[in-house]
């Protein structure tokens, strides 16, 4: 049986870091519009800094895009595994055999603001990467929303942060979950007598 929920929609520092990063992208097309409009590109007068600016307008189109593909849509507790669906990447899957435990992290509010991040992005249409958060080590962000975190501890690999929009809901579909697929192994695999 699976249990599906929606990510969590953006929040105002997300969106305001995405807008400004397609803004900046638009502003810089302008000057090569603006020379293409006089004249002066057609002449090649201005063609080295018209290619400049459209090659760094289409670096941050190329980056916005891969965002958007790896923007969770949406989190899944399944038979064996906790999957996060993406807008166009693959899913993330970890096998329940590999979480600790779950428990909202409202705390981490404000951490992936000010937490050093290792890759990929804090901001732009969610949070997604590697960072080191000074008080809890390394996490691995797949989030929306700053204010409906929820932690995923795995064994062998960093915490998942992750943001339903109905975070206390899904820690105990989760929780629910994970105890169903724990008394299930017990019955298959039952541990040695003595």
């Amino acid at each position: 049986m699976e249990t599906s929920f929606s990510a969590a929609e953006l929040d105002p520092y997300a969106e305001r870091v995405t807008s400004g990063v397609a803004t900046l992208g638009g502003v810089l097309m302008l000057p090569t519009l603006f020379l293409y409009l006089s004249g002066l590109l057609v002449a090649g007068i201005a063609l080295t800094g018209a290619v400049v600016t459209v090659a760094v307008a289409l670096a941050l189109a190329a980056w916005l895009t891969l965002n958007y593909a790896i923007q969770p849509v949406a989190y899944v507790a399944a038979k064996d595994a906790l999957i996060v669906r993406r807008r166009w990447a693959r899913a993330l899957r970890v096998p329940f055999k590999q979480i600790a435990g779950v428990s909202p992290a409202g705390a981490l509010a404000d951490v992936p603001r000010f937490g050093l991040r290792r890759s990929f992005n804090a901001g732009v249409f969610g949070y997604h990467g590697l960072f080191h958060l000074d008080p809890y080590g390394r996490v691995f962000f797949a989030a929306t929303h700053r204010e409906r975190l929820v932690a995923v501890a795995r064994y062998d690999a960093p915490s998942l942060i992750i943001s339903p929009a109905r975070p206390r809901e899904f820690v105990d579909a989760l929780r629910e979950a994970l105890l169903q697929y724990a008394s299930a192994d017990r019955e298959t695999h039952p541990a040695p007598t003595q």
